[in-house]
């Protein structure tokens, strides 16, 4: 992989994010230190956090609650060896905020103090204020040095390779560490002819037999002659037994199916490629592999001959899985499992799924992957938001102290430790665009309240919604069309208590493209659409067949599809070679 470093500035937006990591927490002089569901640390002598391998970011802010066993206690905090700050803890807990640039992939934390205090902290997070994509150095804002992949090839290590190595398999675009059993071919038919040259047009049948049903692997090895500038719409399908059949495009090296591109020595007066192809197979007692091939180019469509075959019975992957808590990890260091009772989200493995996402599979899907029309206006994720952004401006200020929080993986407003939400309202404006439903989801917890009339209040264009401190998840949808909508909140309580917001979403369900006004996400739900879009039937209200509808407009349907909701999903193919060869229905 061939990676060019480039010097220039490119602007940078600021972007914190907590680090998930496995932090390790070692003693600096001797072990007296206690660990709690690594949530509480108490120690009676120095020790040090350290987080490993951190790449591409520019600054740190490190926040926690601490407290000891005497007041006005002096700790001292070092990062990789350099003195940072200076704590003054009491005897209660006190949240503390530390930030400061470092760009280092190791961070290595310590807390020195005397033997005599116990020292404890609580709720420990370090969050890093990234670099943009692509980006390896930031320190002044800017992207000092930026990565681009120039590998148009395979990824073996930092190589960029036609091939890879013995005993690795391609696998979207990178080599894996790949241990395989090859299998001897049973030819009993005559049929199995591999040095037979054939035109792309023609077809070959391989006869292959076994003597139990399995599970296996095909590779075959094809030379391939033309010209690569009149012969890129190619192609070779291979039949599979009540399977999709797989496609090679054999002059494109998109590496899409395939193990290696190679030019190998010209015949015909043509070019010759070299491809190897590799397909997952469910093999029978009897199989009859059909090779079917097709060429748009009606003069000297080319010619293909197979040059060798291979079957395999076991493949074992071995992949870099460097991922806390991840069971198994696929192709490019993604996370495929997590350990048992955690859930796969975003490649990080988490102990409970977040609100705005559905728990499937052990895995958590965010809504708006799930259900396409969502869209989401407000989404409380991260300390270093602002009020206007989540609830607007304050309409009635009472100067109580309201503050963000990030607890246990959760980000809380009211929830710091010397915060008094109590009467304070907000309010916001919308513009919410064509829709035809919104959706208000959060969670609410009314702390130390000694009145049945407590309660949290929220409105919507007119319309109050109480919520008493018996209720602690509010999951309110309501239908809604207008473009603008005004929302006030506000915390009603008469005593000492406060309010507690986390977890708060804000959705809208929109209509389909281009559409004015709907009841419904599908385009049979619109009741109106844009005038003077081109290729649209406004009789059916639809686009007229071969196209699709999107915010642009009608655009085609993708080669050899007749009718498609979008360019990748056809759901009618041609009854031509285009459909044939080129389309692939969606299921």
């Amino acid at each position: 992989m061939q990676l060019i470093f480039l010097f220039f500035l490119i602007q940078w937006i600021k972007c914190w994010n907590v680090i998930t990591s496995k932090k390790i927490i070692e003693s600096i002089k001797n072990d007296q230190m206690i660990l709690e569901e690594d949530y509480l640390i108490v120690a009676n002598g120095s020790y040090s956090i350290k987080y490993e391998g951190v790449q591409a970011y520019r600054r740190l802010h490190i926040m926690f609650d601490a407290k000891s066993n005497f007041s006005q206690v002096e700790i001292l905090i070092k990062v990789n060896g350099i003195k940072r700050n200076f704590l003054v803890v009491e005897k209660d807990f006190t949240e503390y905020h530390i930030e400061f640039e470092h760009q280092a992939s190791d961070i290595i934390i310590q807390f020195i103090f005397s033997d005599f205090i116990q020292f404890s902290i609580r709720n420990f997070n370090l969050f890093i204020d990234e670099c943009p994509q692509n980006c390896k150095y930031c320190l002044s804002g800017f992207c000092e040095l930026e990565i681009l992949d120039q590998c148009e090839k395979l990824r073996f290590k930092d190589q960029c390779v036609d091939e890879c190595p013995k005993g690795y398999i391609a696998e979207f675009r990178e080599c894996i560490k790949t241990s395989l059993n090859q299998m001897g071919l049973n030819q009993k038919s005559v049929k199995n002819d591999f040095g037979l040259t054939k035109r792309f047009g023609e077809n070959q049948e391989l006869l292959i037999d076994f003597q139990q049903n399995f599970e296996g692997y095909l590779e075959i090895l094809f030379n391939c002659y033309g010209k690569q500038e009149e012969h890129y719409n190619s192609i070779l399908k291979i039949s599979k037994e009540n399977a999709q059949p797989e496609t090679i495009h054999p002059f494109l090296p998109i590496y899409y199916n395939t193990q290696s591109y190679k030019y190998c020595k010209p015949r015909f007066e043509l070019d010759c490629i070299q491809v190897k192809g590799y397909f997952k197979m469910q093999f029978q007692e009897q199989n009859n592999i059909t090779i079917y091939s097709y060429s748009k180019s009606s003069e000297n469509a080319g010619y293909w001959i197979i040059e060798e075959i291979k079957l395999y019975d076991k493949e074992i992957k071995s992949y870099d899985c460097r991922i806390n808590e991840c069971e198994q990890c696929s192709f490019n260091k993604v996370c495929s499992k997590c350990n048992q009772n955690l859930y796969l989200y975003e490649n990080q493995c988490i102990k409970q799924c977040p609100y705005y996402t559905i728990q499937k599979d052990a895995q958590c899907i965010n809504i708006d992957e799930q259900q396409q029309d969502v869209s989401f206006l407000v989404k409380l994720v991260s300390p270093f938001q602002k009020f206007l952004e989540i609830f607007g401006q304050k309409t009635f200020d009472m100067k109580e102290l309201i503050s963000f929080r990030y607890e246990n993986g959760t980000t809380f407003i009211g929830g710091g430790l010397k915060d008094n939400w109590r009467r304070t309202t907000f309010t916001k404006q919308l513009n919410l665009g064509k829709h035809y439903q919104i959706r208000l989801m959060f969670n609410l917890t009314i702390e130390n309240s000694t009145s049945d009339s407590d309660c949290f209040t929220y409105t919507i264009d007119g319309k109050t919604f109480l919520v008493h401190k018996n209720v602690s998840f509010i999951d309110r949808t309501l239908y809604h069309n207008k473009n603008i909508l005004n929302m006030n909140l506000g915390c009603k309580i008469s005593s000492n208590g406060r309010c507690v917001i986390s977890n708060y979403y804000f959705m809208t369900m929109k209509c389909s493209p281009l559409c004015l006004q709907c009841v419904g996400s599908l385009a049979s739900d619109c009741r109106a659409f844009q005038k003077n879009i081109e290729k649209f039937d406004y009789s059916n209200l639809q686009c007229i067949d071969g196209y699709y509808l999107d915010e642009n407009g009608c655009q085609k349907c993708s080669v050899g599809c007749l009718t498609c909701e979008s360019y990748n999903k056809c759901l009618k193919c041609k009854d031509d070679k285009d459909g044939q060869f080129y389309c692939l229905p969606y299921n």
